[in-house]
């Protein structure tokens, strides 16, 4: 982690302000904020979530009141939680007040009151719970942006949409609380990725409620579990973020071998009666080409035999 200089500390170990001044005007040291300072080379090395825990961290430590706490997307930094979509220019802070909000440049400073169990410890930082950031983003924040974050806090720490609701219910007279109820009902920890959550959000805006995570079964024994199916027209779709080709290649394979299991997987599914759309990055971009893909797919099931797998 990237350690963070601070004027009291430098200042007691013999460096004084011309020095301090000196390393940032010569761009050896970055000034994060006043009084807060980080080697350049280790912050131009990090990418931009870092970079935004690292600015995070610096403000936090300038707070002047106790009652400070890092909350919306900079808590979601530090829970470790998917950020996709979500802006990083801003570090967001949240005092236990209802009055004085305000925003600078670096800071956006939101006075909202929380309870005590609704502020947690990370890594010796003071941050919103896992629920209380759920729902600041849900009702701040667009829709996908927030059910990615949402359905990851789900998968990896099991945060539950009752809680998230739980949490709304905390300050029932928010504006944003109708948006934040949509994402904590749609939530679902079934999402095995970022492409995963924001494939869901594109197949509901099209009408499509699809079964996460279901197994193909032929002769009472699983052929393949796929992203989603769409039981109504015997169609799976499935979720290609290409990753499994690359660095995430198991060891002991190679990616072509990645790539040959995967057709032999494929066509065992379509082989049993049920048709197969896979989508990518670039297709979620284009939900009416996605449309298009899955009435195509559709026509094809309704003209095709019943199909010999039963999906579960």
């Amino acid at each position: 982690m990237t350690r963070i200089v601070r004027r009291q500390d430098a200042l007691a170990r013999g460096i004084t302000d011309s020095e301090l001044q000196r390393y940032c005007r010569t761009e050896s040291w970055k000034r994060l904020r006043p009084g807060a300072f980080v080697s350049r080379d280790e912050f131009d090395a990090l990418g931009a979530v870092d970079k935004h825990r690292v600015i995070a961290e610096a403000v936090l430590g300038a707070a002047r009141t106790p009652d400070a706490v890092l909350s919306h997307v900079s808590a979601a930094v530090v829970h470790g939680l998917s950020v996709w979509g979500l802006p990083l220019r801003k570090v967001h802070v949240t005092r236990n007040r209802r009055s004085g909000a305000r925003t600078s440049s670096v800071r956006v400073l939101h006075c909202s009151p929380y309870h005590p169990h609704e502020v947690v410890d990370v890594d010796g930082i003071r941050v919103t719970s896992l629920e209380r950031t759920i729902a600041d983003i849900a009702r701040s924040e667009k829709f996908e942006p927030a059910v990615c974050a949402a359905d990851e806090a789900a998968r990896l720490h099991n945060l539950t949409s009752a809680e998230v609701v739980n949490a709304l219910d905390l300050r029932p007279t928010h504006s944003g609380n109708a948006a934040g109820l949509r994402v904590a009902n749609f939530m679902n920890g079934r999402a095995e990725s970022v492409g995963e959550s924001r494939t869901r959000v594109t197949l509901a805006e099209l009408g499509y409620l699809p079964e996460l995570q279901t197994s193909i079964v032929v002769q009472g024994k699983s052929i393949a579990r796929v992203d989603f199916y769409l039981r109504a027209i015997t169609t799976a779709c499935e979720f290609d973020g290409k990753i499994k080709y690359g660095r995430l290649v198991p060891e002991g394979s190679t990616a072509h071998e990645v790539v040959w299991r995967e057709k032999l997987r494929e066509d065992a599914i379509r082989d049993a009666g049920i048709q197969v759309v896979r989508l990518t990055w670039a297709d979620l971009s284009a939900p009416v080409e996605v449309r298009r893909r899955i009435e195509a797919a559709a026509l094809r099931a309704a003209k095709s035999p019943p199909p010999t797998a039963i999906a579960r």
